[in-house]
């Protein structure tokens, strides 16, 4: 293990899931180092989903993976990802990286619960779960406040409706779905109780709070009212971009790894605000983590992959990621973009407040499918609420 960059030509083979912050972070180090240079990988989301393990199993692993916490539950027993504990003590990036976008980067060796043990992956950027809205919209049914609680977006939506325009862009098809539901659950049941079960601590259970299934119900009382369309289980991410984008719905909960299409499209119509609580005193909250990468035990270039993720998390790779419409590990200076800055001033408030939540799905290799069929079938009304919870529960101890 060495620190030291070589300086003969190296092409690293990095794997990652659709709409990252890896191009600009894989430029700026071959720009900091010309010898060093990238292939780039990406597959869709779901489908990096259940190949990852796949091929890092074979004799042309990639050197440098997408840490996805659900698959690694099964990657990090097989001994295919790089534990980066030296390499971390060596680079001094437990000084540098907040603790809260670590835990879920830090597995037992049998991968059943994280917030423990070695080490696997860095983030290169951060991501964070809120609500889009076309100010053209909003601001047409007379709505020119933000809103403060959850019954205020309630009624912001009913308002919209009442202009004749489907208020919510809903892309059940994959994660859109449940990403609302675990939005909801942020603020309607006990964060602690849902990174628990998320992190995989024992005895853990969504089945003794009753927000879990308050939040599933929500959702469907969303659909029954005509907030988000009807057949929403078959609308895509892209569909959704669309949607808000051209004006046929006023809010699209996702993930600011859409801003920049939406900034692009949308310019300083384009608005953004974490999911208010309950009441207006609530502490900020949000699904997040980094876009985090980890090394493959059978790369053969592991100093060289090092050394970029020790880049990735620099004040010389932020202003790179910022221009791609990420949030970055470290701060940037100068006057921020109107948009961007709204994505760091609600970041800082949830930082500052309840904190970022884990992703729903992280929670075992399998939930996947549950979360997505299950809140499609709440949405349908071919699964309670209670049902839906309950399936999460199972598919949770069918991996103790």
């Amino acid at each position: 293990m060495s620190t030291e960059l070589t300086g003969k030509p190296v092409k690293l083979k990095l794997s990652y899931a659709s709409v990252q912050p890896i191009t600009p972070l894989a430029e700026g180090f071959t720009k900091l180092h010309p010898n060093v240079t990238f292939d780039l990988i990406e597959t869709p989301f779901a489908d990096y989903q259940t190949s990852l393990k796949l091929a890092m199993s074979s004799n042309d692993s990639p050197d440098i993976v997408q840490y996805s916490p659900a698959p690694m539950r099964a990657i990090v027993p097989a001994g295919l990802v790089l534990p980066l504990d030296d390499y971390a003590k060596a680079y001094g990036w437990r000084d540098q990286v907040s603790p809260s976008l670590l835990g879920i980067l830090t597995s037992n060796k049998d991968a059943t619960q994280y917030g423990t043990g070695n080490l696997y992956a860095l983030p290169g950027a951060v991501q964070m779960v809120g609500v889009f809205y076309n100010k053209a919209v909003t601001e047409a049914a007379g709505i020119t406040d933000e809103p403060k609680s959850l019954a205020e977006f309630e009624d912001d939506l009913a308002t919209v409706k009442a202009k004749g325009v489907t208020p919510l862009a809903v892309p059940a098809l994959a994660t859109g779905g449940f990403q609302l539901w675990g939005a909801l659950s942020n603020v309607m049941a006990d964060p602690k109780v849902f990174s628990s079960w998320v992190y995989g601590e024992p005895g853990a259970t969504l089945l003794n709070d009753p927000g879990f299934e308050k939040a599933a119900a929500t959702v469907k009382k969303w659909a029954d009212s005509g907030y988000m369309a009807k057949g929403v289980s078959a609308v895509a991410d892209p569909d959704a971009i669309t949607e808000l984008t051209s004006g046929q719905r006023g809010y699209f909960l996702s993930g600011n790894w859409n801003a920049k299409e939406l900034s692009e499209k949308l310019g300083d119509d384009l608005g953004f605000f974490p999911l208010p609580g309950e009441t207006a005193d609530q502490p900020a909250l949000a699904t997040g983590s980094g876009f985090p990468y980890s090394i493959s035990a059978k790369s053969k270039n592991k100093d060289v992959a090092a050394a970029f993720l020790n880049y990735i998390i620099s004040e010389k790779a932020a202003q790179g990621v910022y221009d791609g419409g990420f949030i970055p590990i470290q701060p940037i200076d100068g006057d921020p973009d109107k948009v961007k800055g709204e994505f760091v001033g609600a970041y800082k408030a949830v930082v500052d407040g309840g904190g970022i939540t884990p992703f729903a799905n992280w929670a075992t290799s399998s939930i996947i499918d549950p979360l997505t069929a299950g809140i499609q079938g709440v949405i349908s009304g071919n699964k309670t609420p209670k049902a839906f919870i309950q399936s999460l529960q199972a598919d949770w101890e069918s991996k103790r």
